[in-house]
């Protein structure tokens, strides 16, 4: 009727519609390409990855592009499985470690800083789009079908002008103010991961974009584009480029032969661009180099060093094994990031729940005991070894004996390798596996030279420095978990010191024998409790089993003293409520290792594991397995000291922060920390 016709009138065209919508699509894109170099620090980070389907109502607004997305959606999908694939490969020990080229490991804020490697993997789609959107080239009716002339085209794209366009823009790039402003940000990582070629700035990945596009331009210009020729170079260009950054050397002396040196980079070429800076600019085609002067003289001697030499020999190895179901997703293979980072359930990891329960049955029964990490402690060589066994299968009765010949195998196999010393974590020292090691210790051969550590007497003298510290002989101390290991060590020590100790335990048969240990006058101190409720109100607690986080805030007023030392541990946001100090956990310098594996708590060593380093470099050649020796106490924490080593404290202040001295200190900025939280804790 008139109204209608009103409406209509006074609506706009819909061509104008169009346009509007897709210029906010586009506004759109580029504002979420723009947030995916700020840094993984953004709280918008993970939005990058919705550029994939804004490129997706980009194509289909501006009708460009959508006929490329089936292809540039294979052509991704194989990008990330060959980025992962060459990511494990450079983590599993038996396969990198013999041909390793740089043998440090990379520190752990180069993770968190290239997890903006898949910006160029992300980007590419869009790229295409707006190729087919401001040129005829790529358009739907000039797709032929993939052909060997197109594949051709395709290569000889790539090498004579994709490669010396590089060449030429990397040697600017290397340019003093270009270099500080864009390009030091790739070359902050001196040893390099698999993913470390696509880490760039914003401005620098857009010129790689455009001068990457050429393999795919030079066969549209002359009419042999096809779909397939995507995901050929996307697979052809990733795998080069792990290949240049992985750390390992994955080209063998036969491709080097003749001329080939000058068309197939090795893995050591790139490598040494990465340490020398100044030499081996060309991207996969080092016959630029050659051309220009820029091949550095070791290149070939490298190479041939690497493939000749053997993996290093380890003198301390930590025996560890897996959490819960999703500790199976912070292996290095995986995520080199999430390793260096404690083991906790992300909301991401909750769908993926049902298929960590097939991988951690797989691992059960298929994977052997495998490395995790190498890393070096003051020049002593050291790894952590993982049973592939998650936390539940050491309650199973029917497992038991299994898990035992697992870690008995470990150990022999590490005793074949040389190692000196073997470190048992957590539950692989259980009571109800190998009575704290001594049934390994027994089945072991005359002719094994290993040593097994549990560590639990560092344990112990870390708890106990903690409490000699922070507390004074009139103070009483409610103690959870007293009857184990650790538990009786520290409440005789206590005791004997003049502490009233209330012994949170069941069972009054070991009560009396830890009693009768601490003996006459100091067995009177020690007072036992039925339940934790009875300790509710005290403020000295010392926790060696696990409490829930609503017991704590319950029965331990806010401020009080806990000296923790359960696995799993108090929570940091339980912690900062009170006076707080992991006695499982110690502080190290940063300067004196390269291990970025998180095992526990973030930028601390279990203390179990130091005391298997700590046994490998004093090499006394003993076991330490079974009860402690409430005697050796106070002498490891000396020795834990001697080593670098310190306490990891946690104290609220005014303002409810969390205060700790820092990993990356030296031995006496920790001390000077340590320091500190004694004052106020004072």
């Amino acid at each position: 009727g008139f109204w209608g016709g009103v409406l209509r009138a006074m609506s706009p065209p819909q061509s104008m519609l169009d346009m509007f919508k897709g210029a906010s699509s586009l506004l759109v894109l580029f504002l979420l390409t723009v947030n995916m170099f700020r840094g993984a620090g953004s709280a918008l980070w993970w939005n990058r990855y919705m550029v994939y389907p804004m490129t997706y109502v980009v194509a289909m607004q501006l009708g460009r592009g959508e006929h490329l997305l089936p292809s540039l959606a294979v052509g991704t999908l194989l990008r990330y499985i060959v980025n992962l694939l060459f990511t494990i490969l450079s983590k599993l020990d038996w396969f990198a470690e013999p041909r390793r080229i740089n043998r440090a490991n990379p520190p752990a804020d180069q993770h968190e800083r290239e997890l903006d490697w898949d910006g160029p993997v992300i980007l590419s789609p869009v790229a295409f789009v707006l190729v087919d959107a401001v040129t005829p080239l790529l358009r739907e009716e000039t797709v032929v079908p993939l052909s060997w002339w197109g594949i051709l085209v395709m290569f000889l794209g790539h090498y004579l002008i994709t490669e010396p366009i590089y060449y030429a823009f990397h040697r600017i790039l290397h340019l003093p103010n270009v270099y500080k402003a864009s390009h030091s940000h790739h070359h902050a990582s001196t040893v390099t991961e698999a993913i470390s070629g696509t880490s760039h700035p914003m401005a620098e990945t857009f010129g790689y974009l455009a001068n990457f596009s050429f393999p795919f331009l030079l066969p549209a210009w002359l009419g042999v584009f096809s779909y397939g020729l995507v995901p050929i170079y996307f697979v052809f260009f990733d795998v080069l480029n792990c290949v240049g950054h992985c750390n390992f050397e994955a080209i063998p002396p036969w491709m080097q032969l003749g001329p080939m040196k000058y068309f197939v980079y090795t893995s050591s070429y790139h490598s040494l661009h990465h340490t020398k800076y100044k030499f081996n600019y060309c991207l996969f085609c080092p016959i630029w180099d050659y051309l220009g002067g820029t091949v550095h003289p070791t290149t070939d001697e490298l190479h041939g060093q690497v493939l000749a030499q053997k993996p290093r020999r380890l003198d301390a190895v930590f025996l560890a094994h897996a959490h819960g179901l999703h500790s199976m997703l912070h292996l290095p293979w995986f995520s080199p990031y999430l390793a260096t980072h404690q083991h906790e359930v992300r909301w991401w990891m909750k769908p993926l729940q049902p298929f960590n329960f097939i991988w951690a049955l797989f691992c059960r029964y298929f994977i052997d005991t495998t490395c995790i990490q190498r890393y070096q402690f003051r020049g002593t060589e050291c790894a952590t070894w993982c049973l592939p066994v998650t936390a539940h299968f050491y309650f199973m009765r029917s497992q038991r004996e299994a898990i035992f010949e697992m870690i008995l195998k470990a150990v022999r196999d590490a005793d074949d390798a040389g190692v000196r010393y073997l470190g048992l974590a957590h539950l692989n020292k259980a009571e109800w596996i190998n009575h704290g090691g001594c049934d390994i210790v027994s089945r072991l051969e005359e002719h094994r030279k290993i040593r097994v550590v549990h560590g639990n007497t560092l344990t112990a003298a870390t708890v106990w420095q903690a409490l000699r510290q922070y507390t004074e002989p009139q103070d009483e101390v409610v103690f959870a978990g007293s009857t184990s290991k650790i538990g009786r060590a520290l409440c005789i020590l206590l005791a004997r010191r003049g502490n009233i100790v209330h012994m949170i335990t069941g069972c009054q048969e070991r009560f009396e024998k830890i009693r009768a240990d601490a003996g006459e006058e100091a067995g009177k101190k020690l007072v036992r409790m039925k339940t934790y409720e009875e300790g509710k109100g005290r403020r000295h607690w010392v926790i060696g089993k696990q409490m829930s986080d609503e017991s704590i805030k319950e029965l331990i007023p806010p401020g009080s003293l806990i000296v923790d030392f359960a696995v799993p541990h108090v929570p940091q946001e339980v912690a900062t409520a009170y006076r707080y100090v992991n006695g499982a956990a110690l502080n190290y310098s940063r300067r004196d290792t390269d291990l970025t594996f998180c095992h526990d708590v973030p930028n601390t060593m279990p203390a179990c594991l130091a005391a298997t380093i700590i046994h490998a470099r004093e090499d006394r050649g003993e076991h330490e397995v079974g009860e402690i020796e409430v005697e050796d106490v106070e002498g490891w924490w000396d020795r834990a000291v001697k080593n670098g080593f310190s306490l990891s404290c946690i104290e609220p202040n005014q303002a409810g922060r969390c205060i700790a001295p820092s990993a990356g200190g030296s031995g006496s900025d920790s001390g000077k920390a340590e320091a500190g939280v004694r004052a106020k804790l004072a």
